[in-house]
């Protein structure tokens, strides 16, 4: 790892990464604006025309990029706390040559008391091939980031099409709104809520009916995403606003039976939703919506964004307090039901890729050493960990009987984890904020009865130990390492470290791995599996029960390193452990906590 004259380096490579990267695309689109060739111009359904600009893959092959489109009107004034609206049509050329402005947004995961982005954000990237090896319309993958639904965004800076576009593929991402602007709910029809989820239907829309002008197959759509990004793909697999808008779908690292991604339980979200109200001071009655949204609505963005940190109770815990929601049954609700009680998605006979990274724990567990507030955290102990893992919404007895056995399981009554003696700790956060989640999405999926005919299930772990580590970005500090940390699979599809680790060295093992992964993902989308018998990858094979077979991507130990090894039985123990103690079910209807 790198030493402590870089730490100083990194914050300023994240805060100045946007003004750089305009910088640069402005100065490009002003050396090319007076030779603007007809490839870079695409003609939309409506008639409107998309300029946009050159870029190249990293293998040199040329890319069409057309930036910045608009996909729904911005959602400002009488359009805020609104489902999204189609963005209107145009006459004449429109320059498509930059990015747009990312959603409004605080990330907790950096810890950042600076508010970054605009209110008028709907906007998406579209990325062609500028030549072809393949004849007739491309497959098309639909990115959605990650960032807890409070964060992240979809432009080029962040996950660029240099990698992906090496390959005949036509590569979609877009911003959706966040935080309490993108999923205030106060559970009535007058804002129901899970308005960033709305903001991706639309862009599967707009997918729909405009991909094709730029060559990309439409009835070859596949959806995928990391973290909240992956748990919005399984929201999308069952939800009915997105029947038919997409046909494969690639789930990292997150689903809607994770913790933190779960809808909110029932009474919580208008809780929040005045709790918020409160907080910026519109002094309404309890539960009064129509004129808390007309306070609401005169409150800048900034201030509503705001809010969130308010909502911690310990550190940055809860860290996620404005997740999907289950909303009135209406026409045009998102999600009427909630997932544990939806038998047979509508999308269950699609082909996916369901993974997760070996240590996603170190998101958690990093920060929580290297910030030195273990100690707090150990004195807390009984307090804080219902509400950082999401079971404080269980009765008192219960809660404590949980904690009793997690401190069994994992650390038989002894806390004395350290930056070098981490790994139970970190597998407690991996096992409860991500791995269960995904093991239960699995198992609910593999045990569908027949009659449903699930698609293909192809399951990886991915185990590669990166020249740098997402933990650096977490708090976690550039000495010490944590192991195959949350998101770390996302620098072998995008080029983000080439932006955010500027001096990490990548192996040849990395150029190995990242050429595979990338190949693998766009083999998926192409044809649903993604080692076909002429990949000259070894076979990638599905998961058919229970013990799960999966693909392990790589490895730490660099005497066992593969590019894929099928594995059987993943993390069996720990699966079974939270099964065992249904933390993360809703708690009974006589729980009287009231719950923040």
């Amino acid at each position: 790892m790198r030493g402590s004259s870089e730490s100083a380096k990194l914050p300023i490579l994240l805060s100045f990464l946007l003004k750089v990267v305009f910088v640069i695309v402005c100065c490009h689109a002003v050396g090319t604006e007076g030779r603007t060739s007809d490839d870079l111009k695409v003609t939309l359904p409506h008639g409107g025309v998309l300029v946009g600009r050159h870029l190249f893959s990293h293998s040199g092959r040329g890319i069409r990029a057309f930036l910045g489109i608009p996909y729904a009107e911005p959602p400002v004034g009488d359009l805020r706390f609104k489902p999204p609206v189609p963005a209107a049509s145009w006459t004449g050329e429109r320059q498509a040559v930059q990015d747009s402005p990312i959603c409004i947004q605080r990330d907790p995961f950096r810890r950042d008391h600076t508010i970054e982005g605009s209110e008028d954000c709907l906007y998406l990237n579209v990325y062609t091939p500028q030549k072809q090896d393949v004849l007739g319309p491309l497959s098309v993958m639909v990115w959605f980031h990650g960032g807890g639904w409070e964060c992240g965004a979809g432009i080029s800076a962040f996950y660029g099409p240099k990698y992906l576009l090496d390959h005949d593929v036509v590569f979609v991402s877009g911003n959706f709104r966040l935080g309490p602007l993108g999923f205030l709910s106060t559970e009535t029809s007058d804002c129901p809520g899970n308005f960033g989820l709305k903001d991706q239907v639309m862009v599967l829309k707009w997918v729909q009916e405009n991909i094709a002008a730029f060559g990309g197959d439409p009835s070859s759509v596949t959806i995928f995403g990391e973290s909240a990004g992956g748990a919005s793909a399984t929201y999308h697999m069952i939800s009915p606003a997105t029947r038919g808008l997409f046909h494969k779908a690639i789930i990292q690292s997150g689903t809607y039976f994770n913790p933190w991604a779960q809808p909110a339980h029932k009474g919580v979200p208008a809780k929040r939703a005045n709790k918020v109200g409160e907080l910026l001071g519109c002094n309404t009655k309890p539960n009064d919506w129509k004129n808390l949204l007309k306070c609401l609505h005169g409150k800048s963005a900034e201030n509503i964004t705001a809010t969130v940190y308010d909502f911690f109770e310990w550190d940055t815990d809860p860290m996620i307090p404005f997740p999907p929601v289950v909303e009135p049954p209406s026409s045009s609700a998102f999600l009427s039901v909630h997932p544990r009680d939806v038998d047979i998605p509508h999308s269950i006979s699609i082909p996916i890729i369901v993974g997760i990274t070996s240590d996603e724990g170190a998101l958690k567990s990093a920060p929580l050493l290297n910030l030195g507030i273990g100690d707090e955290f150990r004195e807390k102990f009984k307090d804080v960990l219902p509400i950082i893992l999401y079971y404080d919404h269980h009765p008192e007895e219960i809660r404590d009987e949980i904690t009793k056995k997690i401190n069994e399981f994992y650390f038989n009554e002894k806390h004395d984890w350290s930056k070098e003696n981490h790994q139970d700790l970190t597998n407690l956060f991996t096992d409860a904020w991500f791995w269960h989640g995904v093991e239960e999405y699995l198992m609910k999926r593999l045990s569908a009865p027949r009659k449903a005919q699930a698609g293909s299930t192809y399951v990886y772990l991915f185990n590669h130990k990166a020249p740098a580590s997402f933990t650096e970005l977490f708090k976690g500090g550039f000495e010490d390492y944590y192991g195959v940390c949350h998101a770390e699979e996302l620098q072998y599809l995008f080029p983000l470290a080439e932006q955010l680790f500027v001096t990490a060295q990548p192996t040849r093992r990395d150029a190995m791995l990242r050429e595979a992964m990338v190949q693998m993902w766009v083999n998926f989308a192409r044809i649903g599996n993604p080692t076909p018998e002429d990949s000259g990858l070894p076979t990638w094979k599905p998961a058919l029960g229970h013990p799960i077979t999966y693909a392990r991507i790589g490895s730490k130990d660099p005497d066992n390193w593969v590019v894929l090894q099928n594995e059987h039985g993943l993390l069996e123990e720990r699966a079974n452990f939270w099964k065992e103690i249904n933390a993360h079910l809703p708690a009974a209807e006589t729980s009287t906590r009231d719950e923040l």
